[in-house]
């Protein structure tokens, strides 16, 4: 008993004891995801273990936001990109991961000074990078049976998509085949540009403690993993900071920026 409320006790601490987190993994589980293989959980796993492994936590923080497009808005559901808007959480605390928005004023009115604003009927998807040994059992079973991958010497990750309720709860759903399609390409994206992003040192107010960069765009063709491209093997992936940099729709998928590649790559709802 007394382990068992060890447990409980670390895993409260570490994913509820300060920053902009919205508190543990739900409890979803990819293989109860519609048209979703094995080998394509690998290759997500495999790409946010890129990411993590390029740490962008040690100079981001939640107030910096990303916009990001991935492919043109024809290639989604609805004619539109999914999600457009990033931020990494757990640089000053709290949960490690990141928080994607469906738009760049959904994040503003989420993003505190201290921690993540509950907002009745937003929206976002989740990457929680999460101690091993504190995972829920379900998520600790998915990893064993397929041999998943590593994000650092203890943590993997977990996905979810996070709706905020008129009474300040959180509901929790699995994310879409769709959802993961595109996060997956926004994760080997993010992990190569984010290290280009150049401080513009005297930038901001006098005594702030966030670190500003200069504007910035690139776009980069991700390599689609087998299982996840339709017909198409490469995608180009947008990235920019601030959000909403300009974008020609109409353009080929090279931008004007330089090109680099890479190689990773309505539901019910679960109340807490």
């Amino acid at each position: 008993m007394d382990e068992h409320l060890k447990n409980l006790f670390s895993r409260y601490q570490e994913q509820f004891g300060s920053g902009h987190g919205l508190g543990p993994g739900s409890g979803t589980c990819l293989l109860k995801i519609d048209g979703i293989s094995t080998s394509f959980i690998k290759s997500l796993y495999k790409a946010a273990a890129s990411l993590y492994r390029s740490d962008p936590w040690r100079r981001l923080r939640p107030g910096h936001l990303f916009g990001v497009r991935v492919g043109k808005d024809w290639d989604w559901y609805g004619r539109r990109q999914p999600y457009t808007c990033l931020q990494f959480i757990g640089g000053d605390g709290g949960d490690l991961g990141i928080h994607i928005f469906r738009s760049k004023n959904d994040a503003n009115k989420m993003t505190g000074s201290r921690e993540t604003i509950r907002v009745p009927n937003i929206e976002l998807f989740r990457v929680t990078y999460e101690v091993e040994s504190l995972m829920l059992l379900s998520n600790k079973r998915l990893i064993k049976s397929l041999g998943l991958e590593k994000s650092g010497e203890d943590r993997f990750p977990v996905f979810d998509v996070v709706r905020c309720t008129l009474s300040g709860g959180l509901e929790f759903r699995n994310p879409s085949f769709e959802e993961l399609r595109f996060v997956c390409a926004v994760l080997g994206a993010i992990a190569l540009v984010h290290p280009l992003l150049e401080q513009d040192i005297g930038a901001g107010p006098k005594y702030s403690r966030l670190a500003w960069f200069k504007p910035f765009i690139e776009t980069v063709d991700v390599h689609w993993p087998v299982e996840m491209s339709k017909g198409n093997d490469i995608v180009a992936v947008t990235v920019s900071h601030p959000p909403n940099q300009g974008y020609d729709e109409k353009s080929s998928s090279a931008s004007s920026t330089p090109t680099k590649n890479s190689e990773a790559c309505e539901e019910s709802f679960l109340a807490f």
